[in-house]
């Protein structure tokens, strides 16, 4: 419900957008499709919002109090991928999603992804090229 409350509030972005066709596609639980995402996505992300992702770093870990906010958005970032890593969080590739079955649906995927809307609520609006490179990175992950 509290979910529930903020998407309403403030509404999703791209990791959830660039979500749904994966598990549409390949019956990835939401959760974990977006799980599988969001580092990557936060790292494209981060130029257009370090502000708010040193925020995040510095709540994380207040020892980075002081600290410059490259430096805390970083953490945030890095402090994502150990949680992801802890929780034994797949990417597509070991979730067992074939590799020539995705090159094939790749467009699809962009476009549905940008059709949900949420993208265009990301800091850095990418374009449907830059979501196809995305998941392609996506694929192998290494967090």
């Amino acid at each position: 419900m509290q979910a529930g409350i903020a998407f309403s509030n403030a509404s999703v972005c791209l990791v959830h957008g660039m979500s749904r066709p994966i598990g549409a596609l390949f019956h990835v639980p939401h959760g974990v499709s977006n799980a599988m995402l969001l580092p990557a996505v936060l790292e494209y992300t981060l130029e257009a919002c370090i502000d708010r992702m040193a925020v995040i770093g510095r709540v994380i870990k207040p020892e980075l109090e002081g600290q410059d906010d490259q430096k805390a958005a970083q953490a945030a970032v890095q402090e994502i991928k150990q949680l992801c890593r802890d929780l034994n969080i797949p990417n597509m590739k070991t979730w067992g999603i074939d590799e020539s079955r995705l090159r094939k649906v790749l467009d699809k995927m962009a476009r549905d992804a940008l059709a949900s809307g949420s993208p265009a609520n990301n800091p850095r609006v990418p374009t449907h090229e830059e979501i196809v490179k995305l998941y392609e990175y996506c694929y192998d992950y290494d967090y």
